[in-house]
């Protein structure tokens, strides 16, 4: 084989586009149009050159990506249901004055061009609200160009075909479409050939304005408003190709765009390594890049490569995951002292023998231990309704966060269109991708350069509520509990998001064999405990008493008592996840402060769910329950003053929880929404929540639904009436914004910020009302004391871990990393307490034992 090129990821389309330069299609070529003599924009699909296989190429975004096929040079849209298209991703339409030429081969899938139905051929100028090529690819409209299988032509609507109009004889025909100024408009032309090159038809408009001509080129199948995916609205066909009424299958090839009006964009090619994920923990990478679905005979393996000087090395070589499409490399006794740039690398094969390398490159930052603060940016809930999202991510980026935390819902069933395909599993599995892809193709620029964690929440599996019953099938209903997908499929939804974490704490599968991804990570000198809080967790209905209401997860009686829904045996994070959560708040090495990552906040504020007038009384999607387990985990975290962070409400809050008295556990910030779609409002009136002390202030001492203490800092209710013609403004009327959370380790505090959709978080006085808020580490567990021991005066240790065991217990009462030697240590109950101190990093340790606390205690101990 010969030696493969080496090109940047952004020469890699136009030089695959090159490789079919001067080669004969395996059909029989027809009559060429003639090009435009300014052909810098020209184009022209290399699908020939191409292995079968799902995946058009990165120069192509397909509606519904596996309703798409290469197959015998050519591309075919294998579901005959409406509204199925192809954007070209690398030239649109630009704003300046010129004309177009296009033309692509059309055929039927299953026969001759006139033995069936449907309709086929271009959308041009298709655009989408943001005027942005991306958000043009799910939202866009444009001008349809096309034939139908009764031999219509048409320039706008299809009905306005006409019948007959053309006679379809043969498998294939050429449709030509050629576009010029005439004074302040267009006249487009649209003309179909045969493959002898005989014109069968021509239909011709003038008064097409100069603004529908801008944007993007696609070819469409079937025009009309889109089919869910799989064919239609209703579940899913097996087969997913049947000839519906009015539709067809179709194929195209040979499509070749040119014209003084195209603009070239080579750097909007979305593949084949379309973006990566890392974490940097304890001296281990793990990166994770995400394919699309590529053929059987190509490439099965990506190379992971640093620089070195002015070469690049290879790290490791790994399998690509055939239903993930992942591949994930892990490099222990990694230098997390410096920056260090790599890439990944990708050999894809044509057919003739030619390869051609493409890159994804990015930087593995170096370990921020030495700074001052660690800065988290929360991100979830995002349906995509403002999709790229692109001034979002710019003001995210502005902040530089060190680490991202994707807290759940990356998407929503809704994203990108077509509803969701449950079966067959093959389509299923890809029908997610294209989601997860939309997710990643939003933050890719970010999550290439920095740390981030991704935790799956119900949306991501496809439920609009999961309570996983530690990995157990569907049951009976959604409420019951259970997964409603296949193992194999959550799996992937799993590996997707999470192969790139650290090893996890438990590796072996729980039931059905789904897979686990809670454990540790520490990084710049925080230590996080990444939680599964919906796995585990136990289903209400047929545990708890009837709602009273048609769900089984909803509660509207204001007479609702939530002892009656604490009942023994519920699970909220497994025991496994306990145990982890033990042994976690004990671990300090590298840890000067602990913070623990979930989906949701473990309380129930929201009080209004989905619109105004959406009272519930309570809600068992929330972590408040179950009430038992829910406490247990937090008198767990509590030892660790971690801090919480987490989203899932579409309602941005900072809430201190309560176990048995206000305050007596640690803060959890729900963070906003990126696009909320499903709104929630903080209105405690609505159902009865008093404020303790009095006052119809909104913040301060409440008790939530299922009766835990809870303390309300800060929050933002979006608009009752929040629907505005402008996405990006709807998006901030409902509350979305931009979530962190920052770590100050000189300080011993958190920081929490959070910004509204649109606010520049460099200009100060943007925030939210009530934002920013500072807390003390210490007010994670604020717990009254009761006694004092002496206090420590500690030399010789830096940066002390202090440890009180209760000696009638053998239990810790909680752990703290000092930022100097001086502390005195307060508890909870007089009797005798054993101090453990130490420097985790060099296991020096000091057990100090039989320590009597005093109410009040003047002593010093020397350590």
């Amino acid at each position: 084989m010969k030696s493969a090129p080496k090109v940047t990821r952004r020469k890699f389309i136009s030089t695959s586009a090159a490789v079919t330069a001067g080669t004969m299609v395996a059909a029989k070529a027809l009559p060429r149009l003639a090009q435009a003599a300014d052909t810098a924009g020209g184009f022209r699909s290399n699908w020939d050159q191409c292995f079968d296989r799902v995946w058009l190429g990165p120069e192509y975004w397909a509606n519904p990506l596996q309703d798409w096929q290469i197959k015998n040079g050519r591309a075919e849209c294998v579901n005959a249901a409406l509204g199925r298209n192809v954007h070209l991703l690398t030239r649109q339409l630009g704003t300046q004055p010129g004309t177009l030429q296009m033309s692509v081969r059309i055929g039927r899938v299953d026969g001759n061009l006139a033995q069936g139905k449907g309709s086929a051929g271009f959308s041009i100028g298709v655009q989408g609200p943001l005027k942005e090529y991306r958000n043009s690819l799910l939202y866009g409209k444009g001008i349809d160009a096309g034939l139908t299988a009764e031999g219509g032509l048409f320039i706008g609507e299809v009905r306005s075909a006409v019948a007959g109009t053309v006679k379809l004889e043969g498998k294939e025909v050429e449709l030509r479409l050629k576009a010029e100024p005439v004074g302040s408009g267009y006249r487009v032309t649209l003309s179909v050939v045969d493959a002898a090159g005989k014109q069968l038809g021509e239909i011709t408009r003038e008064d097409l304005k100069a603004e529908q001509m801008q944007g993007n080129l696609v070819l469409a199948a079937n025009y009309g408003a889109p089919q869910g995916a799989g064919g239609g609205k209703a579940k899913a066909k097996a087969k997913g190709a049947e000839n519906n009424a009015g539709t067809g299958q179709f194929w195209f090839a040979d499509w070749r765009v040119s014209g003084t009006k195209v603009v070239a964009h080579e750097e909007h090619a979305f593949g084949p390594i379309l973006f990566t994920q890392y974490t940097l923990s304890q001296g281990t990478l793990k990166l994770s890049a995400q394919m699309p679905p590529m053929g059987e005979k190509e490439s099965q393996t990506a190379r992971l490569e640093v620089r070195r000087g002015n070469t690049w090395a290879k790290l490791a070589e790994e399998q690509i995951h055939p239903e993930a499409r992942t591949v994930t490399f892990r490099v222990d006794k990694w230098d997390a002292k410096a920056a260090q740039e790599y890439r990944v690398a990708y050999a894809q094969k044509f057919q003739g023998g030619k390869t051609q390398e493409a890159y994804w490159t990015g930087s593995i930052r170096a370990d921020p231990v030495e700074q001052d603060q660690l800065s988290v940016l929360d991100v979830s809930c995002n349906i995509h309704a403002a999709f790229p999202n692109h001034g979002y991510v710019a003001n995210a980026a502005k902040l530089n966060p060190n680490f991202i935390a994707f807290t759940g819902d990356q998407f929503y069933e809704s994203t990108g269109g077509f509803g969701v395909q449950r079966a067959p599993l093959d389509k299923a599995m890809i029908d997610y991708l294209r989601k997860w892809y939309i997710h990643g193709w939003t933050w890719r620029e970010l999550t290439k350069d920095r740390p981030s964690v991704s935790l799956p929440d119900d949306h991501d599996v496809y439920q609009g509520n999961l309570w996983g019953e530690a990995g157990e099938g569907k049951k009976t209903t959604q409420e019951a509990g259970g997964y409603d997908m296949p193992v194999e499929w959550v799996n992937v939804v799993h590996r997707t998001q999470t192969s790139h974490h650290p090893q996890p704490y438990d590796a072996t599968p729980c039931k059905r064999g789904t897979t686990n991804y809670y454990g540790a990570l520490t990084y710049g000198g925080i230590s996080f405990a990444i939680l599964a809080d919906r796995q585990y967790k136990s289903g209400p209905e047929g545990k708890v008493p009837k709602t009273g209401t048609p769900r089984g997860d909803h509660v509207k009686d204001l007479n609702f008592d939530p002892k009656t829904a604490d009942v023994p045996g519920l699970q909220l994070l497994g025991e496994k996840q306990m145990q982890f959560l033990r042994e976690w708040v004990t671990n300090w090495e590298s840890a000067e402060m602990k913070a623990v990552i979930s989906q949701t906040v473990f309380t129930a504020m929201a009080t209004t769910h989905g619109s105004p007038d959406g009272m519930l009384r309570a809600d068992y999607d929330s972590n408040a329950w179950p009430q038992t387990p829910r406490n247990e985990a937090l008198k767990i975290i509590r030892k660790a003053f971690a801090f919480h962070i987490a989203g899932d409400q579409h309602l941005p809050a900072l809430v201190h929880y309560g176990v048995d008295t206000h305050r007596d556990a640690g803060v959890g910030f729900a963070g906003p929404a990126v696009n909320v779609g499903y709104p929630r409002w903080w209105k405690p009136e609505t159902t009865q929540r008093v404020r303790k002390g009095g006052g119809k202030e909104l913040t301060g001492d409440f008790t939530d639904h299922f009766g835990n203490p809870m303390t309300v800092l800060a929050f933002k209710n979006g608009l009752e009436n929040a629907q505005d013609p402008d996405v990006l403004k709807f998006m901030e009327n409902k509350s979305s914004g931009i979530g962190m959370v920052r770590f100050d380790k000189v300080k011993r505090q958190v920081i929490v910020e959070c910004w509204p959709y649109l606010a520049d978080p460099t200009k100060p006085g943007t925030q939210f009302p009530g934002w920013p808020v500072t807390l003390n580490t210490r007010d994670n567990y604020a717990r009254e004391a009761v006694a004092y021991l002496p206090t420590l005066e500690i030399s010789g240790m830096k940066q002390p871990l202090v440890e009180i065991i209760e000696e009638k217990t053998g239990e810790l009462v909680y752990g703290l990393r000092l930022r100097e030697g001086k502390f005195q240590p307060h508890v909870f109950a007089l009797g005798n307490y054993s101090v453990k101190v130490s420097e985790p990093e060099t296991r020096k340790s000091k057990v100090l034992k039989g320590i009597a606390a005093k109410t009040t205690n003047p002593d010093v101990l020397k350590v």
